[in-house]
């Protein structure tokens, strides 16, 4: 047995010892499918995305680069094999929640109900017109950007009109989970985001680590598995 093969097998017996456990997902568990991750993103194309002046006066050129962002990938192209695995688990009563930093809805579109988007997503928007808040990540699926039906006002993502503030429902929820979790697996993310969530913690969850690279979750991982979160989580069973 190699030592990758010996580390599955350790995560494997770890998920199967766990009745609560929580995932903490970044950028680099959507990479497969085609989204860029921070240190890949088109610079000029992410801050037009993020800019609600650029979404009210040429909509058609904003959604065409939502599109091309991350909607082609979440619409069209799918889950990866490490969020059909996170949706497995949840359906087999193992996982309690997943906390994300992500804005693209892969979790939810795979079939994920408990999920915490900390900074919020496409999922949930908000009326540039009125200010009614709109959750349906299918209102990104109508070629335009969408607009309130109360009002006929343009509606814009929570990251975007908050300028990537964090959504407190999804905080108050994510520090629920991990105070209640036994093991938690920190995937594809760099960072610990202190007092929005990791200070809430439980101090006897055991931690594992999914990332190809080094990052300030090493330290205190029981296990680092320095892979791929589809090449690790697709060879685990629920």
């Amino acid at each position: 047995m190699n030592n990758m093969d010996a580390q599955i097998e350790k995560l494997q017996k770890l998920i199967d010892d766990s009745e609560r456990i929580a995932a903490i997902t970044g950028a680099g568990i959507s990479v497969s499918a085609g989204i860029n991750d921070m240190e890949h993103l088109d610079l000029p194309s992410t801050i037009q995305m993020m800019s609600e002046t650029i979404l009210k006066t040429v909509p058609k050129h904003y959604y065409r680069i939502v599109r091309k962002g991350f909607l082609d990938a979440t619409f069209e192209k799918g889950p990866t094999e490490a969020h059909k695995k996170l949706a497995e688990l949840e359906k087999s009563g193992k996982l309690i929640g997943i906390i994300t930093t992500n804005i693209d809805c892969m979790h939810s579109a795979t079939g994920n109900k408990n999920v915490a988007e900390i900074q919020g997503s496409f999922r949930i928007n908000i009326c540039l017109g009125c200010g009614c808040e709109y959750v349906d990540l299918n209102l990104w699926n109508q070629g335009s950007v969408p607009r309130c039906p109360k009002c006929k006002g343009y509606l814009s993502a929570f990251p975007v009109h908050s300028r990537v503030g964090t959504y407190e429902p999804a905080v108050r929820q994510a520090r629920k989970w991990l105070s209640q979790a036994d093991l938690i697996l920190m995937i594809g993310s760099k960072g610990m985001y202190g007092g929005v969530y990791w200070n809430h913690v439980n101090p006897g969850a055991k931690i594992v680590q999914i990332n190809p690279k080094s990052t300030d979750f090493d330290d205190i991982a029981i296990l680092n598995i320095r892979a791929g979160a589809d090449e690790i989580l697709g060879k685990i069973h629920c």
